[in-house]
């Protein structure tokens, strides 16, 4: 981990930068997960989705960002209904946006809120997911009790993140993506480059797989599941509240 590694920074400026760089890509956001992932992160999302209880009535859905996640729930579970959360503005109204033309009212709703304290009572969701915005949280391990804690028992927690793959040759080439193609096309197309190389450092940065299994553990989630996808670039962890 290098000294400039957004995990080194003091969290009131890891928040605030988290909150600038998300308000200024907002509108460029879904083109460029689409365009970056090449079109993977659909893919990954609609697997989170089936992952899903088979019988959950309503999903919380934290750092949802423009809801990509969240629609893709509703549209693929006619008896789910899901709520959104976000701390960044800009991310929640556009996500609201895409709810109203898609026709996803009232089974998909926003809040703007802060994932390490859930504005939510004990036991209200059926499972908890957060997808490409765990990394993002300063206190993962509160984050994470958070999660179960909404979450009633027999209910699933899932977190959907990026990591380094343990194939030497994937391993170098996406290092190669990161440091150099996601900065300078996301760059191109947002305008704000600096963004771009945050979310590689963020990515750089992040628990291996096997560490966030240890965060699943402490606290206290039963039957959990390591789920690698594209040459392990994306795991899926779930976990269930006993």
């Amino acid at each position: 981990m290098n000294q400039h590694s957004p995990e080194n920074w003091p969290v009131e400026k890891r928040i605030s930068t988290v909150k600038h760089i998300f308000a200024k890509i907002a509108p460029h956001y879904d083109l460029l997960n689409h365009l970056l992932s090449a079109g993977q992160d659909i893919r990954w999302r609609n697997f989170t989705v089936k992952h899903l209880p088979t019988d959950a009535h309503l999903v919380l859905d934290i750092a949802c960002g423009t809801g990509d996640l969240s629609l893709a729930t509703v549209r693929r579970r006619s008896g789910t209904a899901v709520v959104g959360l976000d701390f960044v503005k800009p991310m929640i109204d556009l996500a609201r946006v895409k709810t109203v033309r898609a026709g996803m009212l009232p089974r998909l709703s926003h809040t703007v809120g802060d994932a390490m304290q859930l504005p939510f009572g004990d036991n209200e969701f059926d499972a908890a997911m957060v997808a490409f915005g765990f990394r993002n949280m300063p206190d993962r391990a509160r984050a994470l009790n958070e999660m179960r804690r909404v979450v009633k028992s027999g209910g699933k927690v899932l977190v959907l993140e990026m990591t380094f793959p343990r194939n030497m040759r994937m391993r170098k080439f996406f290092t190669w993506y990161l440091s150099t193609v996601i900065p300078w096309l996301g760059g191109l197309i947002s305008g704000n480059r600096k963004a771009y190389q945050y979310l590689p450092d963020s990515i750089a940065d992040f628990l291996k797989p096997d560490e966030l299994t240890a965060f699943f553990e402490a606290a206290g989630l039963r039957d959990i599941h390591v789920r690698p996808l594209t040459f392990g670039i994306t795991y899926l962890h779930e976990g269930r509240v006993p």
